[in-house]
């Protein structure tokens, strides 16, 4: 009975926040696109994703690296990060974690949700529609010009939440997108946001999060075997920090 109550105090908290925040950074947006930075920023990572993730019970997210090379501080800004993905709390532990103001790569179709549609055009969401080759062009386009502002892009490439935890086969979209802007791509695993918040609930639980970068991943050519190599090594980078996850962090994932 408690344990159900702390859970609908923390959705309901969770829900309140989250339409403050997106209002607030909307209205920013919407008055000058010079406040885009300080949106992403102090809203996005400091403000929203910090109390959110405070709210499923974490005082300080757990960081960690791979390596030296892949240490927040000495991560690229221009880069597209790749992730896991299992929950909507994702979003939020991904965004307090990298060390750079972030955006997505959605599908066009997000454009049309309420607030949020038109909070990510306005922050320079890189938006794709898969099957039209124009408009992939465009992405290219939007991406780069993204980046050249020392924003950063976050792709789940898996398409989905996985239910189970198991990593899903990954999409190719970031892969060309970063061939194509000659960008590198940064591989990271988010570890306890599936049990804080699964696919099929909205009730958040206290759980702890824990992020863990690997090293950025360079193509070596702008040919598709390079492209395989790049989506390969890193999934395999991945499914490497998730095996990582299941031995040194012990909370449920």
């Amino acid at each position: 009975m408690i344990k159900g109550f702390n859970m609908g105090l923390r959705t309901l908290a969770g829900l309140t926040w989250s339409i403050f925040c997106c209002t607030y950074a909307l209205l920013l947006t919407l008055w000058s696109e010079q406040n885009v930075p300080f949106v992403l920023r102090r809203i996005g990572s400091d403000l929203w994703s910090k109390y959110m993730l405070f709210i499923a019970g974490n005082r300080i997210i757990g960081i960690t690296s791979t390596s030296e090379n892949s240490r927040p501080e000495n991560l690229p800004s221009r880069a597209i990060f790749v992730s896991n993905h299992t929950s909507q709390l994702d979003i939020n532990a991904a965004s307090y974690a990298i060390p750079h103001p972030i955006v997505f790569l959605a599908k066009k179709s997000v454009r049309k949700v309420p607030i949020l549609g038109l909070l990510n055009e306005r922050v320079g969401t890189v938006f794709i529609d898969r099957g039209d080759q124009k408009d992939a062009r465009q992405a290219v386009l939007r991406l780069t010009t993204t980046l050249d502002k020392g924003i950063s892009v976050l792709v789940f490439p898996e398409g989905t939440r996985s239910e189970s935890g198991k990593l899903g086969s990954f999409k190719k979209g970031a892969f060309h997108l970063a061939l194509k802007a000659g960008v590198p791509i940064v591989p990271l695993h988010i570890h306890g946001t599936r049990y804080a918040l699964p696919k099929k609930s909205i009730f958040i639980r206290s759980n702890p999060i824990h992020v863990r970068f690997g090293n950025p991943i360079y193509a070596d050519s702008m040919e598709a075997k390079s492209l395989n190599e790049m989506v390969t090594k890193a999934e395999d980078a991945i499914r490497g920090m998730q095996s990582w996850h299941k031995s040194h962090v012990i909370s449920p994932d």
